[in-house]
């Protein structure tokens, strides 16, 4: 496996073999990757030790197997970097949830009262 973390091989019956590198690919981002893909392929996923390999043959309305295998990784790759994303950004989304559900503010709260006077309407005008 090269340093991009994924190996391809053709099989005889036109089944392309993809290998992903499972210290940089989670297998939850394949299957997601497989689903999106599944309308195209045939899809097998196999774990292997510290590979997840997946078989992908082509079904009759798939026209051009060759460049959609290439498709299919990209869409691994951003796959892998959505569950990167979600990750890095979790507290931010709890918390954004939290406050949607609350009846009070979590974050300030003096904007629960909601009254404004001008004064201070004036003022942060002005500080634009």
């Amino acid at each position: 496996m090269g340093q991009s973390g994924v190996a391809t091989n053709d099989l005889s019956d036109g089944t392309q073999v993809v290998t992903f590198d499972s210290t940089i690919y989670r297998p939850n981002a394949i299957k997601k990757a497989a689903y999106k893909f599944g309308g195209l392929f045939y899809v097998l996923i196999t774990q292997l030790d510290r590979a997840t390999e997946v078989r992908l043959k082509p079904k009759e309305s798939c026209s051009s197997p060759d460049a959609l295998v290439g498709e299919f990784c990209n869409e691994v790759l951003d796959q892998e970097l959505r569950e990167t994303v979600a990750e890095e950004t979790a507290g931010i989304r709890d918390l954004l949830l939290a406050q949607a559900f609350s009846k009070t503010t979590l974050i300030d709260p003096e904007l629960e009262t909601g009254e404004y006077d001008s004064e201070h309407c004036a003022e942060a005008s002005a500080g634009q």
